[in-house]
């Protein structure tokens, strides 16, 4: 494999961190009077802790499109009124946050507080509470950060690809540790970091002047210092990428689909990749309809008001309210 294609690899897949960390030791129990402690709570943690309470209004419990159907599956945990921090709390966060484009970030962040209330109570719930508000805080962050560490790296020679990636991921670590504090981000990227470590690792090693037999053993010691979860990860995405290029693949049928999915996934995946296809096509098909009506409406020469008025009817004629947010984003990919 080229170098090149391995360092652009690398430059999507690190999205965190330098330092090699082990997953299976990523928990922590955050006392009382620590970095989370409750008398620390900003006033928007308070106003998320009054609506997950009653106090504000509740979220509606109906899940976005995209959700129907599944569940994060994170089972919280607390010791003596603290909070056990493990890196499924990041999960958690971002299984909600990917309706991003269906719902606004307001009703994103009432289920989120919504679910930590329900499975956690007092300083417990509270210092969750925190957590979720520094993630959201880290993730605005994420935008400008892109910016100055931008992952594509075409143009530059092999050393220069190298410095800037390990630059990269040492600003992406001390981002997280700023955001979160080091304890808890250490934890909740331990997982991405040691991945993304690795990836670096591989990268430098496949770009080293040693012989090919030389990589080859080197590699293979390399993987084997991996855990079992993050080979498991590794095989995850390689599947991923093999599922993407059959949904890109233009000239399949439905039937050649299903049995390339099955090869990678098993039938039974297969068959629900297949009726998410049939889902999307329905999405499609409505979302056709509905530029064609706002085509129309947009050469009527009405005014201002007047068009806005008529935009808001059809999407009232054409989407249930909780589709509305989820069409806007479709409609407005292609303006």
């Amino acid at each position: 494999m080229k170098f090149f294609k391995i360092v652009v690899a690398v430059g999507v897949v690190l999205a965190t961190a330098w330092t090699l960390i082990e997953y299976e030791s990523s928990s922590v129990l955050v006392e009382s009077g620590a970095s989370l402690s409750t008398d620390s709570l900003s006033a928007e943690s308070v106003n998320s802790v009054k609506m997950a309470t009653g106090e504000l209004s509740k979220p509606d419990n109906s899940l976005p499109a995209s959700l129907l159907g599944t569940t994060h599956g994170v089972q919280l945990r607390s010791h003596n009124s603290a909070l056990i921090i493990t890196a499924s709390l990041k999960d958690l966060f971002d299984y909600y946050l990917s309706a991003a484009g269906e719902e606004n970030h307001q009703k994103i962040a009432a289920r989120v507080t919504a679910n930590l209330a329900q499975q956690l109570q007092g300083d417990a719930f509270l210092q969750a509470n925190q957590v979720w508000l520094d993630y959201l805080a880290y993730k605005k962050q994420l935008v400008e950060f892109d910016q100055q560490y931008p992952p594509n790296t075409a143009g530059l020679n092999t050393l220069q690809q190298l410095q800037l990636l390990q630059q990269r991921q040492f600003a992406l670590v001390a981002l997280q540790d700023s955001m979160l504090g080091a304890e808890v981000a250490g934890i909740l990227f331990a997982f991405d970091r040691q991945l993304d470590g690795h990836t670096l690792a591989k990268a430098e090693l496949l770009a080293s002047d040693l012989t090919s037999e030389q990589k080859q053993q080197r590699l293979i010691n390399l993987n084997a210092q991996l855990p079992i979860e993050t080979v498991q990860s590794i095989g995850r995405n390689e599947k991923q990428k093999q599922l993407l290029a059959i949904d890109n693949t233009a000239d399949l049928d439905q039937q050649q689909k299903f049995h390339l999915r099955a090869e990678q996934v098993g039938a039974a995946a297969a068959s629900r990749l297949q009726q998410l296809d049939e889902k999307r096509a329905i999405w499609r098909d409505r979302i056709a309809v509905f530029k064609q009506k706002k085509a129309a409406l947009s050469e009527a020469g009405l005014a201002d008001e007047e068009y806005q008025l008529g935009l808001e009817k059809l999407y009232s004629q054409h989407f249930a309210p909780e589709e509305k947010l989820r069409a806007q984003a479709l409609v407005s990919l292609d303006e």
